[in-house]
Order: structure tokens, then sequence, then C-alpha cells
């Protein structure tokens, strides 16, 4: 186990960890993967991310935000950068154990943070230093971005079975299992807006409606959509079914119970999406 730092508050002559601070806006990641963390089921440690630079983009809170450390901050405005142009990004965190971390911005629009698409983190067995840290980075937007509203993440991950092996860090939990949920540290998201210049046409997202919804064997989908791209994710973002929709009917049998991500995407550029619950 590494060693730990504690934030103590002194209050009638009790000993308190340091209060969890809720600041605005949405804990739920969706539709994006799940990146929470679970206090190795009852033992918190304050890892926490103190404040995010980027652009126009500025947010400081300071502190560890409420279990299980997952927020967007919707509540911001979107900060514009313009593709193939290069901003700085600073990061200042609060590191109680061995920590490593990773930022992603999602390019292509489809709702996950791929590997390439990690701006930046720590690798190897790189860990941040303890205490009060902070990192800086030029970060260039590629030029071949397509103009539209996107996702940025920044994720602080400490965990002695992950950190076993890499510093790596990833931007999702890989299933809903102890194991594979982080044991602590934050993780923060950001709404962008990307604006290229170059004569690259915008990429547009919208939800759209399915049902029904719930559903056991099968959901119905706008005729619109007929002879488009489909993909189903789970919440941790792994793709679950894939292919072309031939008809207005989608078939689901095959799903566990449980929610899911539909992602479809047309031949004008357009993606769309909505949650499927399976019976």
């Amino acid at each position: 186990m590494k060693t730990k730092i504690f934030s103590f508050l002194l209050l009638g002559g009790m000993t308190f960890l340091k209060p969890f601070v809720s600041e605005a806006q949405v804990t739920s990641p969706a539709p994006y993967c799940d990146a929470s963390f679970d206090d190795m089921q009852g033992f918190p440690v304050d890892d926490h991310i103190n404040s995010v630079s980027f652009g126009t983009l500025n947010n400081a809170s300071n502190a560890q935000y409420a279990a299980p450390h997952y927020v967007h901050y919707n509540n911001l405005a979107n900060a514009t950068f313009i593709a193939g142009n290069t901003y700085n990004l600073a990061v200042n965190f609060y590191v109680a154990g061995g920590c490593g971390y990773g930022v992603w911005i999602d390019y292509n629009y489809n709702f996950i943070f791929e590997a390439n698409e990690k701006v930046a983190g720590t690798t190897g067995n790189n860990y941040l230093t303890l205490g009060t840290t902070s990192i800086t980075q030029s970060i260039t937007i590629p030029a071949s971005v397509a103009s539209g509203n996107t996702r940025m993440r920044v994720r602080l991950v400490e965990d002695d079975n992950h950190h076993m092996s890499s510093t790596d860090e990833l931007p999702c939990n890989a299933s809903t299992s102890a194991t594979d949920v982080m044991d602590w540290g934050e993780t923060e998201d950001y709404s962008i807006t990307i604006q290229n210049t170059n004569g690259i046409n915008q990429l547009q997202t919208s939800t759209i409606n399915v049902f029904p919804n719930p559903a056991s064997e099968s959901v119905n989908i706008d005729n619109e959509f007929v002879g488009s791209k489909y993909n189903i994710q789970s919440m941790n973002g792994q793709t679950i079914l894939s292919g072309v929709l031939t008809t207005s009917n989608l078939d689901i049998q095959t799903l566990a119970s449980g929610s899911y991500l539909l992602i479809i995407e047309d031949k004008k550029n357009k993606i769309s999406h909505s949650l499927i619950i399976k019976e």
C-alpha cells in the first residue's frame, strides 16, 4: 500500500476527513462511459483535481467532488478551440498517494474516448508528485477535426492493483466490478466547442426517439435512419452490437438486461444517439 496524505478538519475536539464539495452540475456521464471511483469499498482518500485551465476554459474547484467523484461541469460556457491551433493545458492536482492522470478529447464526436484521443497523461511508472502538483502541456487541435460540440475528460487515478503494471490511465472503468472500478481519484468532464475554418463540414449531433423503451426484443427507429450505421455500446463504452440499419426495427434480443447507448451515423455526417433500456 502506498503512502497516503490526508487532509483533516478539527471541529469541537473531533477530527473529520476533509468534507466533499458539491459544486455544480451533472453526475451522470451519459452518453459517455462511467469513470467513477469506489473509495476501495468505503475507505476514502482525498486525491482530487484542484483546477483545469485550457484555452479560455478555467475552472477551480479546489476539492474532491462528492462520491463517486465524477462530475460533468455542463454549467460552464463552452470554451471554443480552432482546429489546427495550439493551446496551453494546465491542471493542478492534490495527490494523496501514487497517482497517474489522463486527459482526452472526443475529436470524432462518437461519444467514445479512444486511445488516439488521449492528449496528455502519465505513462510507465511516472507517478505524480505527492501533495499539490501541476502539469502543463501544449495541445494542438488536429486540423482535420470537424466543427461541433464535444467532451473533454480529465481523470486523476490512484489504484494499487491497476498501477502494478502502469500509470497509463484509461478514460473509463472496464466494468462495474470492484476490480475494474478505480479505487481513488476524481474525474471531471467539460463540454467544449471546436471550430474548423478549413472548409471541413460541421458534424451535427442530436438525440433520437426509440420505442418501446424499455424493450425486451426490439426497438423501432425513425425510417429516416434506415441505411445508416449503428453502434450499441455498454455504459462503459464497449461496443456490443454494430452494423447497418436495414429496417426501422432493431433486434436487441442478444443484449443482457441493462442500459445501453445507441449511436447512429447517417450519410449527412450527422450523429444521433439515444439511451436504450433492455428489460
